[in-house]
């Protein structure tokens, strides 16, 4: 039997991320952009909100990790991975996206095949010793692919500027351009920024929590 990915929000309390603490101390000043969870060592890209990273962020080192300085404000830390990391590098999941909360923890969220993956994700990291809550589950359900026809609309409408402001033509002659009525190209052109909106959602929802946060995506 088949259904929709599952999606969970766990909180992982006393998380022992090297660099979450960099976040912590002050170190670095930035937002995590992406993370890639493995067994022995993880991949943290870091999109810096100051300049220089911070007052310490110009000389930023970390026993037993490699840093780079990154062209447009980026900062790449491959360090050992904390045990969230180990646990869920084990799993059939995808880390969508967290959120780091000082003095709280970072909240995962996982894209996972079942709820009974998710629940096992959640008594592994128990039996590791962290201190877990889940603040959310539901299915996830995602949206199509573009169509060739949607996808061709949405082209030709924006090479030929009628997303421009002003607008550079019409929906008449974007039709006229693909050889399709004006009907047919809006009822497309709808479809084709439906999806596209949907999957901004997506991929950009947070939680609602308020303060300083680190988002990972």
């Amino acid at each position: 039997m088949t259904g929709y990915p599952f999606r969970t929000l766990i909180l992982v309390r006393n998380t022992d991320c090297k660099v979450c603490r960099l976040l912590e101390t002050g170190s670095i000043e930035g937002v995590f952009k992406h993370l890639r969870c493995g067994e022995t060592c993880s991949t943290h890209l870091i999109q810096l909100t100051r300049s220089d990273g911070g007052v310490k962020g110009r000389n930023l080192k970390v026993p037993g990790s490699s840093v780079y300085r990154l062209s447009s404000g980026l900062l790449l830390i491959e360090s050992p991975s904390c045990t969230a990391c180990k646990v869920i590098s084990k799993t059939p999941c995808i880390p969508r996206q967290a959120i780091y909360i000082p003095k709280t923890g970072i909240i995962f969220n996982l894209i996972t095949p079942s709820p009974r993956v998710s629940k096992r994700i959640l008594q592994s990291l128990a039996a590791a010793g962290k201190d877990v809550e889940v603040v959310e589950e539901s299915n996830l359900i995602l949206p199509r692919d573009l169509t060739r026809k949607q996808y061709l609309v949405l082209v030709t409408a924006m090479k030929m500027g009628y997303f421009n402001s002003p607008r550079e033509c019409t929906l008449s002659e974007v039709a006229s351009e693909l050889g399709l009525s004006k009907s047919t190209v809006y009822r497309y052109l709808k479809a084709a920024l439906k999806k596209l909106a949907l999957e901004a959602l997506l991929q950009y929802e947070t939680i609602r929590e308020r303060g300083r946060a680190s988002l990972i995506y």
